[in-house]
């Protein structure tokens, strides 16, 4: 392969790494800001990522404007949101979600979302887990996509240039760690594109897709934990990852709460039922439905669902690795009252739920752990970089509340988006980085010197990771279990380092993105090994109990001299501002 150089440079105020809710809202606000703005996007905009694709029969977006119950009003929020994530997310950035969520639908509303209504005009506002009153708003079953597409509308009209099929893979900084500028790779002409830029937003999701199967699309490789870490910054609450049950094939669909609620009959590979001599005394298969909610949870006995499901998937599966899902007998009626949204979804991929039994399995759906922000601004500790949505961490603790991840993208999106317009206004003259572009890309031909000799296949490594975060780091946790991922993925790490596999100019891509996935594995697997107790989602088999005394704080994790370091990190218990 030829050495690394860049085809293009591209001038900008801010640039915005992603494309889905977080995302647009950041280079929306950033524009109205006044800011020349970019946004960089690793796949087809509109049709990649959480935001797009995004389903669920109680898709919603959370904000106590008192139009389900006149009662509810931000300083509720705050503090259903409080409860179930205290000790482990930061009460200031609470206290402005909840604070400044209802400006963001009304934003919303003015820009022409036609959120479901009631007769007399006020939104139709529903519950959801954690919340005192109803306060989740929706549009037509799709919400997430209909706040990514009327928010694109406008980003079109005041002609936001989006680089599609780019990977930003590197941010430069200089030697007061500002940032400078941003590398990406067009996968599509197969170049190098040099960003000019001083401010730089990270929005770009989370890492689904180091695992087998997951939501979103395949692109979510935790770029954004990857290209953080490496730059020193901290990751908090990486071990608390959204698992749940899900239709596998032909494509992912998951299957939120309410499809429980329908009592279906769920077998392994043998034609039994995979709650067989597993109940506990007093303990009945409706029961556990009944109390299934989306995702996976050691707090109540649902636990029992996802743990069996995982169980027979290892030990009894059906054909693909799943487990077999039949409509129970008579129960039409409460299938078209709890689930009717999933159930055409499933007929359009054609799954018939009146005829068809199907695979299922479990899938990862959300990461509630990501890169610390500082204060509301998403700012960090590097100059002129901030981070929105899920990439972010600091909300999001084991729990996480209905309707606030939608939310949490617009109302720190927005904030993000001014904050960085003001800061590279403030800064005037673009940066100039190609120095510390040269010296980047001498690295990158220096290792790909050492991979031209390599045998080993990228594709086959990325899907080993994916394999072994399938096996090893699911809803079933242990010291050997994620021990044996940790070794093998610090195994393919140091392979991957020192050339042993090959790539060329077609596979760059794919070597960085293997390489963030691995990066991005290993934060997970590590902050799971380090939390010694069960708790919500994470769930250790050999720690089953929760334990407050020592571990109702959070874990951090930073790369410290080239090696990843933890610590426990308490947070403030009360908001640090008045007013």
């Amino acid at each position: 392969m030829s050495n690394l150089k860049i085809a293009r440079e591209i001038d900008a105020d801010v640039l915005v790494v992603g494309g889905g809710g977080a995302a647009t809202r950041a280079a929306l606000s950033a524009k109205q800001e006044g800011a020349d703005v970019r946004m960089a996007v690793k796949s087809k905009w509109l049709k990649s990522g959480s935001t797009a694709t995004a389903f669920s029969e109680l898709l919603s977006i959370a904000a106590a404007i008192g139009h389900g119950d006149e009662r509810d009003h931000p300083e509720i929020h705050f503090s259903d949101t409080m409860k179930s994530g205290e000790g482990f997310i930061d009460p200031d950035l609470v206290w402005g979600l909840a604070h400044e969520a209802p400006d963001r639908i009304f934003d919303l509303i003015e820009l022409g979302l036609d959120f479901d209504k009631q007769q007399n005009g006020k939104l139709v506002q529903g519950m959801s887990d954690f919340a005192t009153y109803p306060r989740t708003c929706r549009v037509n079953g799709v919400t997430a996509r209909h706040i990514l597409n009327i928010l694109a509308k406008r980003l079109k009209e005041l002609n936001v240039p989006v680089d599609q099929d780019m990977m930003i893979f590197d941010i430069m900084t200089d030697e007061s760690q500002k940032v400078i500028g941003a590398l990406g790779w067009d996968h599509a002409a197969k170049e190098l594109v040099l960003y000019r830029t001083p401010a730089v937003i990270f929005a770009c999701g989370g890492s689904h897709s180091v695992y087998k199967y997951g939501v979103g699309t395949s692109e979510m490789t935790g770029d954004g934990y990857a290209m953080a870490y490496k730059l020193g910054l901290p990751l908090v609450n990486m071990e608390f990852v959204q698992i749940g049950p899900a239709a596998l094939f032909p494509s992912v669909t998951l299957l939120s709460g309410p499809v429980w609620k329908t009592n279906p009959i769920l077998m392994n590979g043998k034609g039994e039922s995979i709650f067989a001599n597993i109940l506990p005394e007093g303990v009945s298969v409706e029961e556990v439905y009944q109390h299934k909610v989306f995702p996976f949870s050691v707090s109540n006995v649902s636990f029992y669902l996802d743990t069996s499901i995982q169980r027979e998937m290892e030990t009894n599966p059906t054909p693909r690795g799943g487990v077999w899902y039949q409509k129970r007998p008579g129960t039409d009626e409460l299938i078209e009252s709890k689930m009717p949204k999933t159930k055409r979804v499933l007929k359009s991929k054609g799954i018939e739920l009146d005829d068809d039994k199907f695979e299922i399995g479990l899938i990862s759906q959300c990461n509630n752990g990501g890169v610390q922000i500082l204060n509301m601004d998403c700012e960090t500790d590097i100059s002129g970089l901030y981070v929105a949505g899920e990439t972010a961490g600091g909300l999001r603790g084991p729990d996480r509340p209905g309707g606030n991840s939608l939310a949490e993208g617009q109302v720190f999106g927005h904030r993000a988006g001014i904050a960085s317009a003001r800061y590279a206004k403030q800064l005037g003259a673009k940066p100039q980085p190609q120095l510390g572009a040269s010296i980047t890309l001498d690295s990158y031909n220096s290792w790909l010197q050492k991979c031209a000799n390599g045998t080993k296949s990228v594709q086959e490594a990325a899907d080993s990771v994916r394999a072994i975060m399938h096996k090893n780091c699911l809803v079933i946790r242990s010291e050997q279990r994620l021990s044996e991922a940790w070794n093998f993925l610090c195994s393919l790490e140091s392979e991957l380092q020192s050339g042993e596999f090959y790539v060329d100019e077609g596979q760059f891509y794919q070597a960085v993105e293997l390489n963030h996935m691995i990066i991005a594995a290993k934060i997970i697997v590590r902050s799971a090994l380090e939390r010694k107790e069960s708790r919500s989602c994470h769930y250790r088999e050999d720690y089953p109990e929760k334990n407050d005394n020592e571990w109702k704080k959070s874990i951090r994790v930073r790369c410290v001299n080239g090696e990843m370091r933890t610590e426990l990190y308490c947070w403030p218990t009360v908001r640090k501002r008045l007013g």
